[in-house]
């Protein structure tokens, strides 16, 4: 029922009412006309009237996400905005799918629970509506997460630096990384952010780079000290603290960009937590589910204690024998 609500009828009232187009306009335009041009705006106007003739272009309908983002919606422009839209939520649904596989714990029938709760889960499905690539972060980091365990690094911060696309939901994760001595991921995902930001500097030139202000100062600190206190942990831990930080941290909260906590949530749940722990993603999930319409207050609150209790590293037993006193 919330699909159907959320998802399936606004696109079918209007299938270019979303964030995609924005995207798509950038594409247009500097294959038209050139890449210095993507973020002029009377040339943004000009394809926006000519898709939604009817909408009004005001500051939320221009396109202001990196170049690779353009890039990356390029060959959708083969088959049209409609059929950008259409193949772009396809694939997302399959980014989600991917995740799952990859990522998501537990074994048997009873795991394909965890991607139906994605699936339901209003933020997620919000994101599907407005075409977001936040699904396509959830790959990402979960394709990244996998190649670290698989300990090849540098395999995996490459992947990780293709997060460029959408930075904001995941920027303190590198520096937690290099924190907790995984300076390889941390190195190659550094490097490759640079050479796409290098690649959009020489394409676009000097006009127009998005700038994305970083996280809160306190939560980075407090982050920093966790991935130091968890540098003996998993990947999975280190990872879905990176997450939480940054979803905290942000300079603004839009409700698609929560999508990024399903990861969260299953390399959390991976590190086998106290019951108390796993019952209080619950807290998270209403969050998200009912509480929005009043305020991000809510999920924000979930969040900030799911935080501080991965910020401590979990105790471990030793495996060797006690010593024998005399």
């Amino acid at each position: 029922m919330t699909a159907w609500l959320v998802v399936v009828l606004p696109l079918r009232g209007d299938i270019l009412n979303n964030d995609l187009t924005l995207i798509y306009i950038g594409a247009r335009i500097g294959l038209e006309h050139g890449w210095t041009h993507i973020y002029s705006l009377p040339l943004q106007h000009e394809l926006f009237m000519q898709m939604r003739p009817h909408a009004p272009f005001n500051d939320g309908e221009r396109f202001l996400s990196p170049p690779p983002f353009a890039w990356l919606v390029l060959p959708l422009t083969l088959v049209g905005p409609a059929g950008a839209v259409y193949v772009w939520i396809i694939g997302s649904v399959l980014a989600l799918v991917a995740a799952w596989w990859i990522a998501a714990p537990g074994q048997g029938p009873a795991r394909i629970l965890w991607l139906l709760a994605a699936l339901a889960w209003y933020p997620v499905l919000y994101s599907l509506s407005l075409a977001q690539p936040d699904l396509l972060l959830v790959l990402l980091m979960a394709a990244g997460w996998r190649l670290a365990e698989a300990k090849r690094p540098y395999l995996a911060g490459i992947v990780l630096g293709v997060s460029v696309i959408k930075p904001q939901l995941t920027i303190v994760l590198p520096l937690l990384l290099l924190v907790s001595g995984r300076w390889r991921i941390a190195a190659a995902w550094v490097v490759t952010a640079a050479v796409l930001a290098a690649i959009s500097l020489a394409v676009i030139g000097g006009q127009g780079l998005s700038d994305y202000r970083s996280p809160q100062g306190v939560v980075i600190a407090i982050a920093v000290a966790g991935a130091y206190l968890n540098r003996r942990s998993t990947h999975a831990r280190v990872f879905a603290l990176g997450i939480l930080a940054t979803t905290i941290g942000a300079t603004y909260w839009h409700l698609q960009d929560f999508t990024i906590l399903v990861l969260a949530a299953w390399l959390f749940w991976r590190e086998h937590p106290p019951a108390w722990q796993r019952w209080w993603l619950l807290v998270v999930v209403l969050g998200g589910e009912l509480a929005w319409p009043l305020t991000p207050l809510p999920v924000l609150v979930g969040v900030a204690v799911w935080f501080a209790f991965m910020v401590a590293p979990p105790r471990l037993i030793s495996s060797k024998p006690a010593m024998a006193t005399t």
